[in-house]
């Protein structure tokens, strides 16, 4: 458990650990503080962008198109109790919500980019290997460059920033390195000061997490 998110703190953290030369990967979110960190603290390290994230980034830009197309008066219409629609994977909609998502998707081209621009990454790394990676995401970048909305494009200056971490999850196949397990202790901890209505004492958040864990 760390005190906070800066430089000096990330680095205090990695300190702590007792054998720091045999830690091989580090996966984490897009945090440009945790990364240099890493590179400092743990140089042989292989830092991989966690997929997870990475989706969620793209799913974020994917959220700022339909909500944008949802303003106007037409939008607002047409999407009330529908724009989440365009922001479930395809997998998770039921044959008749596809078939309303495909007509919106004639009436809203811009959100339905986005949300197949989404879906075409997810596909990426659900299929891609150590050899195909690479073509892959530059392919997709490419496509997005093109024929995205403007919202999408922004978010590429991440993965221009994180190409190589992005690659690095395939370096470890068939193994899916990821930082799940610490988002689920987050979530966890995040509970627990809910339930406490917040903790003022860092020692006293710390000791009921370990009790937790026991």
């Amino acid at each position: 458990m760390g005190a906070g998110r800066t430089h000096a703190q990330v680095c205090a953290l990695f300190e702590r650990l007792a054998e720091p030369d045999r830690v091989e990967a580090v996966s984490m979110d897009l945090s440009l503080v945790f990364r240099e960190a890493v590179r400092l603290c743990l140089p042989q390290a292989q830092i991989v962008a966690d997929h997870f994230h990475v989706v969620q980034h793209v799913g974020k830009a994917l959220s700022r198109v339909v909500r944008r197309v949802a303003s106007s008066p037409a939008g607002r219409s047409a999407l009330k109790g529908r724009g989440h629609l365009f922001l479930r994977p395809q997998d998770a909609l039921t044959p008749e919500q596809e078939d309303t998502r495909a007509d919106l998707a004639v009436l809203f081209p811009e959100a339905q980019a986005a949300w197949q621009h989404k879906e075409a990454l997810r596909h990426w790394y659900a299929t891609a290997t150590t050899a195909t990676a690479t073509l892959g995401l530059d392919t997709w970048m490419v496509n997005v460059e093109r024929e995205g909305p403007s919202e999408c494009r922004e978010m590429l200056a991440a993965f221009r920033t994180w190409r190589e971490e992005i690659l690095a999850f395939f370096l470890f196949l068939p193994t899916r390195i990821s930082n799940g397990f610490v988002e689920g202790k987050n979530n966890r901890t995040k509970a627990l000061m809910r339930q406490a209505y917040g903790y003022r004492n860092r020692r006293h958040l710390r000791l009921h997490i370990l009790l937790g864990a026991a």
